[in-house]
């Protein structure tokens, strides 16, 4: 069974700190997963073993087209909420490999995805003809059919929104969708279709339904190429979630997956799909798979592993890592295989390294307070996050201290508790390097500058110095404050970590002019950068 659905009112970065506390035995890349693959020659073969894979019986199938992705890019609640495998079909009649898939799941009933222009006369004939009844759901269009699935689902608080002009962002939210039943909607990127509107008002998650019992979280699935910012104004509740490519963006789902479920879907053994993310099919039928077996689903490009996929997938599992490539070598070659197996190894400039990001403070320690009322936990975070893209795009694994604003110390905080447990969560893992993100404060608002800190007790403290001098030189590129130099200074959580440890002050929150930057995204992610440069020099690159 899928892990219940957390409450919304929850504070996801708790759930994640738990999470990381029970980390200790993940192992960072490179991977060494035990790989095997499901494949037939044809899209529609390789859907029928997917279903062998999964279901030895059924009494429902979905059917859809294996040419075309509109009407099926939110099957995969849909496939939840029925236990139903997803099998595909040309629309000029029924395969007969799929017919015999049917009878060996002892199939009664086919749901059609889509209307009678997507599979007509010569599929339902063929499913009479056999006996079966069959239903079709399919709207004037591919936004009026994820309605219609929506309607079938039901509201559970939570609504998806995402591209209906491209199938990678709606097929990598699939999984997630499908273990919590949450409806699926979709929209084009400039221009909310009136449907998809109008099911937005009903469920409560557009302003313009004043009368909404409840809010409705909602969670945007692509960048603003794919759903505008146009689209989502007035949406409540909203989340977007988006990479700078479709590997990086089933990456992040990934992320938002395992931050909602924590440590109650980990396993020991933990299973991952692997497909490819150009072409929809096999994508459309694992998420069905991914779903029953409790699995994840990553993306790839055919010749090469993302580096970014690389970083999920070490993240994936509590022990070993099984991996499912959907596909043969055509579709995902050899080379992925063995970089996944761990018989290849990828150039990634930071694969094999564990890296915990510590943005400082959070919850109800708000760290310094800047000139003009700011708190120094909500600008050390957006760093730590920005920080934490760069360096999972470059292959390493990251563990964060804290997401959201919590402290990893959770209910029972401490100023003491606190620190403790960012030094616990590195040491256990053990972490590779450690990153503590603050801000500067004194009573003299003219003082500023940044500072990158080490402690003379670390137990490695001369390859920290190395690390902090050339993070310092990088930062001072970016920002182009005042050079305060590299210092060495025993607070907690660099002096009793056992790996290489910086703290860096990004400036003087108590400085006027200092705490605007310390607050504006592109200083945060001029930070970011400058911090992942540094790290990149002392990795010898």
């Amino acid at each position: 069974m899928w892990p219940r659905r957390k409450k919304w009112s929850l504070v996801l970065g708790a759930a994640f700190s738990l999470w990381l506390m029970g980390q200790a035995s993940v192992d960072a890349a490179p991977l060494t997963a035990d790989v095997t693959r499901i494949y037939g020659t044809t899209r529609i073969e390789t859907a029928i073993r997917i279903s062998q894979e999964g279901w030895n019986e059924a009494n429902t199938v979905l059917l859809a087209r294996y040419d075309d992705f509109p009407d099926s890019l939110v099957a995969v609640p849909l496939s939840k909420r029925y236990d139903a495998p997803i099998l595909l079909t040309p629309s000029r009649g029924l395969d007969e490999g799929v017919l015999a898939e049917i009878k060996r799941l002892n199939a009664q009933h086919v749901i059609l995805l889509g209307g009678t222009g997507v599979m007509g006369n010569p599929v339902t004939k063929a499913l009479e003809k056999e006996g079966l009844t069959w239903e079709r759901i399919g709207g004037a269009d591919r936004y009026e059919t994820a309605v219609m699935v929506a309607e079938r689902l039901g509201g559970n608080g939570q609504v998806i929104l995402t591209s209906g002009e491209n199938f990678p962002d709606a097929l990598a939210i699939g999984p997630y969708a499908g273990m919590t039943e949450t409806p699926l909607l979709l929209t084009k990127a400039k221009g909310l279709p009136e449907a998809t509107r109008l099911k937005l008002e009903e469920l409560g998650a557009y302003r313009l339904n004043q009368e909404a019992e409840s809010v409705t979280r909602t969670t945007v699935i692509g960048g603003e190429k794919a759903v505008s910012s146009e689209v989502v104004a007035g949406l409540t509740g909203m989340t977007r979630i988006s990479g700078d490519n479709r590997y990086d963006t089933a990456a992040k789902v990934f992320w938002f997956t395992q931050e909602e479920f924590g440590q109650d879907f980990a396993s020991e053994n933990q299973r991952s799909f692997l497909v490819t993310g150009e072409n929809f099919p096999d994508a459309l039928v694992t998420g069905a798979l991914a779903v029953k077996q409790n699995a994840y689903l990553f993306m790839s490009y055919k010749e090469d592993l993302p580096a970014v996929t690389y970083s999920a997938l070490g993240n994936a599992a509590a022990a070993q890592l099984l991996v499912t490539i959907i596909g043969g070598d055509t579709v995902l070659s050899e080379r992925v295989k063995g970089i996944v197996e761990g018989t290849i190894q990828p150039p990634y400039l930071l694969a094999g390294l564990t890296i915990v990001v510590d943005p400082g403070h959070g919850g109800k320690d708000v760290g310094a307070v800047g000139a003009s009322g700011s708190y120094e936990k909500n600008s050390t975070l957006p760093v730590g996050l920005n920080l934490a893209d760069l360096l999972r795009q470059a292959g390493a694994k990251v563990v964060m201290t804290r997401t959201g604003d919590t402290s990893p110390a959770g209910a029972d905080y401490t100023e003491l508790k606190d620190l403790q447990a960012r030094v616990k969560i590195a040491n256990q893992i053990p972490a590779d390097l450690y990153v503590s993100i603050h801000n500067d404060a004194f009573s003299n608002p003219e003082a500023g500058g940044v500072t990158t800190y080490i402690s003379a007790d670390n137990p490695k403290a001369e390859e920290g110095r190395k690390l902090a001098s050339a993070v310092q030189q990088e930062l001072i590129k970016q920002v182009g404050l005042q050079d305060r130099k590299v210092k060495t200074a025993n607070f907690y959580v660099i002096k009793n970590t056992t790996m290489p440890a910086i703290l860096v002050e990004l400036g003087f929150i108590s400085n006027p002019v200092e705490e605007k930057l310390i607050t504006d995204p592109e200083f945060q992610k001029k930070s970011a950068l400058g911090i992942y440069r540094g790290i990149l020099i002392h990795r010898g690159y």
